[in-house]
């Protein structure tokens, strides 16, 4: 009788627990895109205020924020920094797919990242800043929705969690 009740509470807590990790990965997407519209946003002071170039501003930019979605800007800067012969483009489009494994972000993201760095360094600063702007709109429109997946998962999760377990608990019993 002892070990049906400490198993099932080990069932309970391990679902709840699945459950709560879950709803906390819903909220993850959501708020790296924000980190993203807001290092691009200081992208865009840098190169136009501060007439940085790409690899200086990256190199910056990189430093601001302890996250994941920082890896593609220091990824690119160290990239650049090799002077292989790479352009900012290679640069950009190879740290994005080596470090978007390392984040929450979807395929639709990514897409948005590696057209924003195809015109990345190739264009005046009035190009670049007009990408800049359409990259941070896209952005925008992708955080909206993964906040309406994140509102609308987050509590499920977190329920099927915890009455999974007690479902189990209860065939069990």
């Amino acid at each position: 009788m002892l070990f049906k009740i400490i198993g099932s509470i080990l069932i309970l807590i391990s679902s709840s627990f699945l459950g709560f990790y879950f709803s906390k990965e819903c909220t993850r997407r959501p708020s790296e895109l924000r980190e993203l519209q807001r290092l691009l946003q200081m992208f865009e002071n840098e190169i136009s205020f501060l007439s940085s170039t790409v690899t200086e501003a990256f190199t910056k930019l990189s430093n601001y924020y302890e996250s994941s979605t920082r890896l593609f800007f220091s990824g690119t800067a160290e990239l650049l920094k090799d002077k292989n012969g790479i352009n900012a483009f290679d640069a950009w489009e190879k740290a994005v797919k080596e470090n978007i494994k390392k984040t929450a972000l979807k395929k639709e993201d990514e897409a948005i990242l590696l057209s924003f760095g195809k015109i990345l360094g190739a264009s005046d600063l009035e190009g670049q800043i007009n990408n800049i702007r359409l990259t941070l709109t896209q952005l925008k429109m992708q955080e909206e929705k993964a906040e309406e997946v994140k509102e609308k998962n987050r509590t499920m999760y977190r329920n099927l969690g915890v009455l999974g377990g007690l479902a189990v608990v209860i065939v069990l019993i």
